[in-house]
């Protein structure tokens, strides 16, 4: 064998390959991003949804269902009077149940009731005068006797009224937030008919005129 002429250039041995490439994060950091993005509307789903059940209770003022509804028997109270400090008891008019009942929501710094409780308190005193069955119940809410007892006797207002300074029977058994509001009881006891804000002479008259036998 002939050995290789020392002037004749000798090829370089073959580079070796270089290391694979580490394997890429993309699946990976996709699949986080995925999970995080369910994960947050999941939460937004939570939040909306804790929202509309606990926003709907608050804002009725009652944790036992909302307004009381037309159809329902109207819940019995007992309340101050106002004026006299004896008690208000609806029970006593309404579940003797022998006389139907207008029951009045209002207030002396309540700019619609200003105009509507006189009328309320001469429709009462007619009613009286005619001998009829019908009773009158007002509930004075968060207001302090000093302005609701000259209000109530400007008013022309004999009827029982009752104190409700803590909204006790206002907002946490008939889940009101706000007056003028009158339930229309019928001699049974049950809430016939309801008007949210100030009643008109036609609707009062109407209202009497059906709670007492009149069609």
């Amino acid at each position: 064998m002939t050995p290789p002429d020392p002037a004749e250039p000798v090829p370089d041995p073959p580079s070796a390959a270089p290391p694979p490439a580490p394997p890429t994060q993309t699946r990976p950091r996709r699949l986080r991003l995925r999970a995080f993005l369910i994960g947050v509307v999941l939460a937004g789903v939570l939040a909306v949804f804790l929202f509309v059940v606990l926003g709907t209770t608050s804002s009725t003022g009652t944790g036992t269902g909302g307004v009381v509804p037309v159809g329902s028997t109207a819940p019995n109270f007992r309340l101050p009077s106002v004026t006299t400090g004896l008690p208000v008891v609806l029970d006593d008019l309404g579940v003797h149940r022998h006389h139907p009942v207008v029951l009045n929501f209002f207030a002396s710094w309540c700019v619609p009731c200003q105009k509507e409780t006189p009328l309320f308190g001469a429709t009462a005193s007619a009613e009286q005068a005619k001998g009829s069955v019908i009773q009158f119940v007002g509930v004075d809410a968060q207001d302090p006797p000093s302005n609701a007892i000259p209000f109530i006797n400007q008013s022309g207002v004999t009827y029982p009224v009752g104190q409700d300074a803590d909204l006790r029977v206002t907002a946490s058994v008939y889940g009101l937030n706000a007056e003028p509001n009158t339930f229309f009881i019928d001699e049974s006891g049950t809430v016939v008919g309801h008007i949210i804000g100030p009643v008109s002479k036609a609707e009062l008259d109407a209202w009497v005129h059906r709670l007492t036998g009149g069609g």
